[in-house]
């Protein structure tokens, strides 16, 4: 009965029913308590109407039952980064690239985790991790290259940025505005010769 109710409950949260899928989800708690997957889909819910405090409380219900599931650790990160809690979310992705060491947005997300402290060559360690997994994600080589010249490595901006723009060249709106920036940016007059520059970037 407690699976038909989840199943019931997903069908509705995928139609954007939140107040139903909420309700099926009590119903299941309601029978069975000790049952992560209502709270972990609670916590979803919770997420999605801004409800961050109950978010954390039902994905820590959740992950009490089985700290290793994947999916309620992601959960959990994205409910620590909206209460601006970097540690925890920190940890939480920690745990889950552990757990799942190809697992690319979890490192792209631990890596946003990283640079949001300052913990620059840790967010470069877990850049190149999505990149090794995933090598044609542009936010990433994007990101990386934000990273590097946070650190003051321009050449090694120019390459992660030049990859970027070689796989999207809409990215170059983002690159252009980054390499702008202070303390390490540059200011390019000529757009062109700037994009002309991303093109032939060494890899």
């Amino acid at each position: 009965m407690v699976e038909q109710l989840l199943a019931q409950a997903i069908q509705h949260a995928n139609a954007g029913r939140r107040e139903q899928a909420k309700a099926l989800c009590e119903q299941a708690l309601a029978q069975q308590a000790l049952h992560p997957a209502p709270h972990q889909l609670l916590a979803v819910l919770c997420l999605q109407e801004r409800d961050v405090a109950g978010a954390r409380r039902h994905i820590h219900a959740s992950l009490a039952l089985r700290p290793d599931h994947p999916p309620s650790l992601m959960t959990a990160a994205d409910a620590a980064r909206a209460a601006g809690d970097t540690a925890a979310a920190s940890a939480h992705l920690t745990r889950l690239v552990g757990l799942v060491p190809a697992h690319a947005e979890a490192w792209f997300q631990l890596a946003l985790v990283r640079q949001d402290i300052g913990e620059l060559e840790a967010a470069v360690d877990a850049l190149n991790q999505v990149l090794s997994v995933m090598p044609q994600r542009v936010e990433a080589w994007v990101n990386l290259g934000i990273v590097q010249q946070e650190l003051g490595r321009i050449d090694a901006a120019m390459r992660a940025y030049g990859r970027a723009y070689r796989l999207r060249e809409t990215s170059f709106g983002r690159i252009a505005h980054a390499l702008a920036a202070a303390p390490h940016g540059r200011l390019w007059l000529n757009l062109g010769e700037l994009r002309a520059c991303l093109a032939g970037a060494p890899d």
